[in-house]
């Protein structure tokens, strides 16, 4: 037990260091080479470490680490954060005034539909198409309206938590795995947030947030996409483990209509 422990205590260490103090004290040193540097002297880093090392040598060493990972684990916090928020513009629907602006943008992109359709000589389903302004967040509301057209209306939102009690853990690492990536990705947004507010006053900060930024929004992309499909492979596999929790089992030619309307009834508890 205590070697199991050990262990446990030294991974929980490893990911501690590598997710929040390495980024956060990096951002710390980009902090202060703006306060330091500015614009003018922004490439003499070899003067901002000399000005960091007599700083910190006015200091307990104690107090000096203790700050340092203080100001680590705050900023780590904010990109956190940052990410959280960055990903909800991304997926959740635009209310209030900025439900102005995601009227031309969604009449853009179903417009880019529409004319993407008509080369292809087919006639969309009419749920699919896009009524979400970002591609990321119409990738999710996709998930939902496919499995909806596929399954007489059945709502993936009240399903999911349940089916996840049931499925086996062995189909539950892919989902996990991919949740962990958008995770990352977005928190990786959020750094490139962080890096860019010290743009303005360190301009090589600028650069680092854009490019953290670009790479974080593309590797949200990918997870999204890599996310959606586990969630819509393991219900497509494991949909009748729901049915059996209600005693009733799926017929061998699929969900019915009448057995998607009692799932739907039982979990959204008559809502």
């Amino acid at each position: 037990m205590n070697q199991f422990l050990s262990s446990l205590g030294g991974k929980l260490a490893e990911r501690w260091v590598t997710t929040l103090v390495l980024p956060g004290a990096l951002f710390l040193a980009a902090v202060a080479c703006a306060v330091r540097l500015g614009h003018r002297d922004a490439l003499d880093v070899v003067s901002a470490a000399e000005w960091l090392v007599q700083a910190a040598d006015r200091v307990p060493a104690a107090l000096a680490a203790a700050a340092v990972l203080l100001g680590a684990a705050a900023a780590a916090t904010a990109a956190r954060s940052l990410g959280g928020v960055v990903e909800a513009v991304w997926t959740r629907p635009w209310r209030g005034p900025a439900g102005l602006l995601a009227r031309p943008l969604v009449a853009l992109r179903a417009w880019r539909f529409d004319r993407a359709a008509t080369r292809a000589g087919v006639d969309p389903v009419a749920a699919y198409r896009p009524r979400h302004p970002t591609w990321i967040g119409e990738r999710f509301r996709l998930l939902d309206a496919r499995i909806a057209a596929q399954y007489h209306g059945l709502r993936l939102g009240p399903l999911w938590p349940r089916l996840w009690l049931v499925i086996p853990e062995t189909v539950r690492l892919p989902v996990q795995a991919a949740e962990a990536r958008l995770v990352a990705a977005r928190t990786l947004v959020g750094w490139g947030v962080l890096y860019l507010g010290v743009g303005v006053w360190w301009y090589p900060a600028a650069v680092l947030g854009l490019g953290a930024v670009v790479l974080g929004w593309a590797r949200t992309r990918s997870a999204a996409v890599a996310l959606t499909m586990w969630i819509e492979a393991t219900v497509d596999t494991h949909l009748g483990l729901v049915g059996e929790a209600f005693g009733r089992s799926v017929p061998a030619t699929g969900v019915t209509a009448e057995l998607a309307g009692l799932i739907n009834d039982r979990l959204a508890k008559g809502d």
